[in-house]
């Protein structure tokens, strides 16, 4: 199983940040440091629990249990606002 973007978000780097537009809701969202991480992992294309965890990991103090329980809920969110889709 692998996560890639939806075609109904938009984003782009402001300032430093990263800004998400759904435009179907038209919403916006924005991420903190970590969420920022993923999205531009995202960006590159479909990437799966473990590849993500692998980039965590060497940007961060953390361990693998961790890091996919705290993606998952990131992942989870980012699911529900229809940003990111799950493939097989």
């Amino acid at each position: 199983m692998k996560y890639q973007l939806t075609s109904d978000q938009i984003s782009s780097k402001v300032a430093g940040e990263t800004v998400i537009l759904n435009h179907r809701k038209g919403a916006y969202y924005g991420l903190d440091e970590v969420g920022v991480l993923i999205w531009d992992m995202l960006e590159k294309g479909p990437q799966s629990m473990d590849s993500l965890c692998d980039v965590v990991e060497n940007e961060y103090d953390v361990n693998r249990e961790t890091c996919k329980a705290d993606l998952d809920v990131l992942l989870k969110d980012l699911i529900a606002e229809k940003l990111v889709e799950i493939v097989k």
